[in-house]
């Protein structure tokens, strides 16, 4: 995956290869999906994020309900900041979501609910998105689900 940035970062220096040509058009082609996804994402947001408050609700029933509103700010950065990353194809911007979500582990112990919050908002994108689109998306979920696997 290259970020566009790449492709700019050195424009005034040298043309794009051929091969490098060729991943700007696959992504090119792939923009109408990419907007169609992250659109579908940002309107559904509530309908999509109401089934994972409720699966953490009854799946942590003896939490705390601030421990779980938590926990759920989490799932929900983890949600924006993904699509954000499959839209502009650039999954080094996780970097910062990514020590972020990891710190907030760290310090709320949360490590168990986090991993279930992703787990419930990763389901209910596979449920809601047409399965060529999930497919699109998933490669920036999994750095979230593997942080969640790792810390624990």
């Amino acid at each position: 995956m290259h970020p566009l940035s790449e492709f700019f970062r050195e424009s005034d220096k040298r043309y794009l290869t051929a091969a490098e040509l060729k991943t700007l058009g696959r992504y090119t082609l792939s923009l109408p999906h990419r907007l169609a996804i992250y659109r579908q994402i940002r309107d559904q947001e509530l309908d999509l994020l109401q089934p994972v408050a409720d699966g953490l609700e009854s799946a942590m029933a003896g939490m705390s309900v601030t421990a779980i509103e938590q926990s759920l700010k989490l799932g929900i950065a983890v949600m924006r900041a993904s699509a954000m990353a499959m839209l502009t194809n650039d999954i080094a911007s996780l970097d910062d979501t990514l020590r972020w979500v990891s710190q907030s582990q760290s310090n709320h112990g949360s490590q168990q609910m986090d991993e279930l919050c992703f787990q419930l908002v990763a389901q209910q994108l596979e449920q809601r998105l047409e399965a060529a689109h999930f497919k699109l998306l998933l490669p920036y979920l999994e750095p979230f689900q593997k942080l969640a696997t790792v810390a624990a």
